[in-house]
């Protein structure tokens, strides 16, 4: 096989397997989770025991980890994540753009790569207008 094939193949292999690796990690750590919030459940023997514990600032901070969902981010964060992303990709495709006078084959990535970064910051600015419709952001 020619390098040329071997080369990407092997980039995106060890992409997807990066990949599946933080998904297993992320997935271990939230069973553990659930499993010590579930341990912290069965210690109350009556309603009255878990409702005095709820009303606790601990037992609020419980609740507010129970409504937030562990796998889930706060509005602002995901936002903030999708800005973030969306400009390095956009910067990443203006380098490529740049050495494009170089070597015409980097068209492809680059505009690619400029398709990814806008499409992070309009889906932010569109999620920022829902949350805030939604209340979702303070």
């Amino acid at each position: 096989m020619h390098e040329e094939v071997i080369v990407p193949v092997a980039v995106f292999a060890m992409v997807v397997l990066l990949a599946w690796i933080g998904h297993k990690s992320k997935l271990s750590r939230l069973q553990e989770l659930g499993e010590v919030r579930k341990r912290l459940l069965d210690k109350f023997s009556s309603g009255t025991e878990l409702s005095e514990f709820l009303a606790t600032p601990q037992g609020q901070d419980f609740l507010k980890d129970q409504k937030m969902g562990e796998g889930q981010q706060s509005p602002k964060r995901k936002i903030v994540f999708s800005i973030g992303a969306g400009i390095v990709l956009v910067l990443l495709s203006a380098a490529f753009f740049g050495l494009m006078y170089m070597e015409r084959d980097l068209v492809f990535p680059a505009t690619i790569l400029m398709a990814l970064g806008l499409g992070l910051l309009i889906a932010a600015a569109i999620s920022y207008q829902l949350y805030k419709k939604w209340n979702m952001i303070p």
